[in-house]
């Protein structure tokens, strides 16, 4: 029986406390799989509260994975028993695909970040406020994992926003992936056998191999990495985008969650390492919580960065190190200095703790958001019958043109000065049963994206 109480008060949106009650119920078994929940009016009208108010509650489970709508059926709780026994407390380079030829005018990358917003005032005003003061201390070898300062910072953004379980302590500051993968390569000390969600982001991948992981490729679904197939390779690791699977943009619902932190559960060595490169921007409802706050085993490694959100340049990323492998790391790892320069750290430190980086990051939420709908309306106005996956987060989305010459629909686009990136690219082995392709917008100016879609259009029409 669903049980809510709501509470009139400013710091909890109504929307809000619905969600986390209905979650609460069905993590604790309360509300078992298959229960079909009150049609979002009836329950609108028994709380006395708006139909928007729930419809965001419901939707937001639904996102999440911890209930399915069913068509003129209603709403019913997934299968989530995994999560219920669990103690649950509250950079990139340049794609290379595609062929992309410089200064292609209509070039949509899912790389990089709009750099017309940043706040570079701020950055040189704290610049200059280190340099002028006595900071001497920072021209001095610091801690090897990052400056304390910075990792507190880091440990309380990551508790607000995230939902993850973390103490300063078990956070590692490295100069971008390359490093951090390094340095997690040198803590295990002895080669890993990695299971990649296939398709993948071809960067991590390849960094992966070059550091000597062993690589397997595990098919998804629409839930994310098919836990099944993952169990059918021989694999130390699972590495995985739970919040925003790159580059399909899958959300790995509750469900499955769960099953992947059995999976590491199942053998003492293995673990999971959660990607979470983009979950600051999430354009409907809340932000899909990290996997690493679900887990009361300490088998994840969270993994995030600075690049996506503020600029690639920044190269600051980070990893939260469970408790059994800080101390690995602490006896494996002792030659290697912080790859960041303690200046930077100490900017960086000062853009979070100063309230400049939730502002900021507020305003490209909203800029994105902007490119993001544009994008969504351009594609349904200038190319008829294409269909859009992975919408409403990330910075790019998944367009299928169903069209049978590829080639030619792909060297047409380049005479039109058209850049799109083929989602066969990303895959490790095997190719998607029908080209699809990634158009992101970060970069893109409004006026270069109506006029993009509007010559992919022309050639759609032309060549159909």
């Amino acid at each position: 029986m669903l049980m809510i109480e709501l509470e009139d008060n400013e710091k909890e949106p109504l929307y809000e406390q619905i969600y986390e009650q209905i979650k609460h119920q069905i993590q604790m078994g309360d509300l078992p799989q298959k229960t079909k929940l009150p049609s979002a009016r009836k329950l609108a009208a028994y709380l006395d509260v708006s139909r928007n108010t729930v419809d965001f509650a419901y939707g937001q489970l639904a996102a999440e994975g911890y209930i399915e709508s069913r068509p003129r059926s209603g709403f019913y709780v997934c299968q989530v028993e995994e999560l219920a026994a669990l103690d649950i407390h509250v950079e990139t380079e340049e794609v290379r695909g595609g062929e992309k030829k410089a200064q292609m005018p209509y070039d949509f990358s899912p790389s990089g970040t709009d750099m017309e917003y940043f706040p570079y005032h701020v950055w040189r005003k704290l610049l200059k406020e280190i340099m002028i003061n006595d900071n001497s201390e920072l021209f001095q070898k610091g801690d090897p994992r990052g400056d304390y300062e910075l990792r507190r910072s880091i440990m309380y953004y990551l508790r607000q926003s995230r939902g993850v379980h973390v103490h300063a302590s078990q956070i590692v500051i490295g100069a971008g992936m390359e490093n951090l993968l390094f340095l997690l390569r040198q803590t295990f000390g002895k080669k890993c056998v990695v299971g990649l969600e296939n398709p993948v982001y071809t960067n991590a991948c390849g960094i992966l191999r070059e550091l000597g992981f062993g690589i397997r490729p595990v098919a998804m679904d629409h839930n994310g990495l098919n836990v099944d197939d993952l169990r059918k390779i021989d694999a130390d690791l699972a590495y995985v985008t739970p919040a925003h699977q790159y580059p399909t943009g899958v959300i790995m619902p509750a469900g499955r969650r769960g099953q992947l932190l059995r999976w590491a559960r199942e053998k003492e060595e293995r673990y999971i390492i959660e990607d979470d490169y983009d979950s600051e921007f999430r354009y409907h409802g809340k932000p899909i919580p990290a996997l690493q706050g679900l887990d009361s085993s300490e088998k994840v490694i969270y993994m995030g960065t600075f690049s996506r959100a503020i600029a690639p340049a920044i190269r600051v990323g980070y990893i939260v190190l469970p408790p059994k492998l800080l101390d690995l790391y602490h006896k494996n790892v002792t030659a290697f200095s912080c790859s960041v320069s303690r200046i930077d750290q100490k900017v960086l430190t000062l853009f979070l703790s100063e309230g400049h980086f939730e502002r900021h990051l507020n305003r490209m939420r909203n800029l994105y958001k902007e490119k993001h709908d544009l994008l969504l309306e351009c594609i349904r106005k200038n190319i008829p019958g294409a269909s859009v996956s992975g919408e409403g987060a990330g910075v790019h989305l998944i367009v299928n043109f169903h069209i049978r010459e590829k080639e030619e629909f792909e060297q047409k686009l380049r005479q039109q000065g058209v850049v799109i990136y083929p989602l066969s690219f990303y895959y490790i082995e095997g190719t998607p049963r029908e080209e699809q392709y990634i158009l992101g917008f970060t970069r893109m100016k409004k006026e270069d994206m109506i006029e993009g879609t509007r010559r992919i259009g022309n050639i759609l029409s032309m060549i159909k």
